[in-house]
């Protein structure tokens, strides 16, 4: 958006002078600062005042028509409020009632998609970007020292959920429609098979409800890149599935609290939108949780299927601890020697060197434990050959997403949520970090909501 240079000019001309008036001339660079927002933000509350009412103008001769199919008639101008980004900004505009059923209502508010009382679509997206990324009420608090005005902590919460409902309502749609039989097989004719990997992760994370803790399931879909400025680093040890020479790219998040076969709707909806159905290959990196390959197997039984490494490493430390005792040599010798036959795939041979152990009874839990998860993922654990083959063998990116999605939102101390509550914020920073917040924002411009 580009203004002209004059108007600019002549407009701070006018900013110097009137900071000039009221004695901010001689301050300190932060007082000035502090004032001229002030006045920036009196100016813009005023102006866009003056502009809605001009915009009225331009409506008055239109005929209204009401819900029930009445034409509305004129009663008066009449004064209304909105809660904008420049704080409060009142205006006049024409307002009609309905001789049949009495409902108000005024032309312009409903062509720009505001309403008296309202908070404006600009400032809903910003008490939303506040919302999903702190507590509210330290939201409101971060919030002021920005606008310079107070917004309730309860309309900073009901915004942020209203982004979250709205993500809801666009993945209630993708569900709908990918389970259309004519929708796929157009698909199928008309998109042209997108070439390369395309990687999908699933997990679960606690999260902290009023009367409960409840699993929030997790989806990650993504690309995988070579990082170009990649340099060895020293490390106390290398995990099974580190490949720091590998990086997630194009990364979309979504999230449900449901069980594992009511969560399938979304799984499946979310990969038509990355026309996950349509690549020329598919890769899913995931733990060991029966739930998430029961759904991979329901929809995508030819995708390369690997369980992560370093889930599958931690099954070996409890073993050795017991056996040997930790930080002793043997200790030291078993555990390197496990994990050497897990990084190549040699999961025959880790699973004897479980079984020849001589076990105490403390011991016979962690290794059948062990045993039963190798034994079971096999076939998803050929490390060597993934790694030769280019695959990322890590599940960090869906882990990553549950850490920003649930960890460092709805886990804050103290928090208890309502499930509702909980669900719309999580989806609203799912969309935020999968970078499809505009679509939301958007939809948001025609749903104020009451201040």
């Amino acid at each position: 958006m580009e203004f002209s240079t004059k108007a600019v000019a002549a407009m701070a001309e006018i900013m110097v002078a009137e900071m000039q008036q009221v004695g901010m001339g001689g301050g300190e660079i932060r007082t000035i600062e502090t004032g001229m927002r002030e006045l920036l933000r009196s100016v813009g509350a005023k102006a866009l005042g003056q502009y809605l009412e001009q915009q009225e103008e331009e409506h008055q001769g239109a005929a209204l028509e009401c819900q029930c199919g009445q034409e509305m008639a004129y009663v008066c101008k009449r004064q209304a409020t909105i809660l904008s980004v420049f704080g409060r900004v009142s205006y006049r505009r024409r307002y009609h009632v309905c001789s049949t059923c009495h409902v108000g209502r005024s032309p312009l508010d409903g062509k720009l998609g505001i309403e008296a009382g309202q908070v404006t679509a600009g400032l809903a997206e910003l008490l939303a970007l506040a919302g999903i990324e702190v507590a509210f009420e330290e939201a409101t608090r971060w919030l002021e020292r920005f606008l310079l005005f107070r917004v309730s902590d309860n309309t900073l919460r009901k915004e942020t959920e209203r982004f979250g409902q709205l993500q809801q309502e666009e993945e209630a749609q993708w569900q709908q429609q990918s389970q259309e039989v004519a929708w796929l097989q157009q698909r199928q004719r008309e998109m042209q098979k997108p070439v390369g990997r395309l990687y999908g992760s699933l997990d679960g994370v606690m999260a902290p409800l009023v009367r409960e803790w409840r699993e929030l399931k997790n989806i990650a879909w993504y690309r995988v890149e070579k990082v170009r400025s990649y340099q060895k680093r020293r490390r106390h040890g290398r995990r099974v599935g580190e490949q720091n020479d590998l990086q997630a790219q194009e990364i979309s998040y979504h999230c449900d609290f449901k069980t594992g076969d009511e969560f399938s709707d979304l799984f499946w909806a979310s990969a038509c939108q990355r026309k996950a159905d349509l690549y020329e290959e598919l890769v899913f990196v995931c733990d060991g949780a029966v739930w998430i390959w029961k759904l991979i197997e329901r929809h995508f039984p030819h995708a390369v299927q690997i369980v992560d490494g370093y889930h599958a490493s931690a099954y070996l430390p409890p073993i050795a601890e017991a056996v040997f005792g930790v930080g002793t040599s043997p200790y030291q010798a078993w555990l390197e020697n496990a994990r050497t036959l897990l990084r190549e795939g040699q999961i025959d041979k880790l699973i004897q060197a479980c079984q020849r152990l001589s076990s105490p009874a403390q011991t016979t839990a962690a290794i059948h434990k062990a045993v039963t998860y190798f034994t079971n993922n096999q076939h998803r654990m050929e490390y060597a050959r993934f790694r030769q083959q280019g695959y990322f063998i890590g599940s960090g990116t869906v882990e990553s997403g549950g850490k920003q999605i649930s960890g460092l939102r709805l886990k804050r101390a103290g928090a208890r949520w309502t499930e509702q509550g909980a669900l719309f914020t999580a989806k609203a920073r799912a969309a935020w970090l999968s970078r499809t917040w505009e679509v939301l924002a958007s939809k948001r411009t025609s749903l104020p909501l009451a201040a």
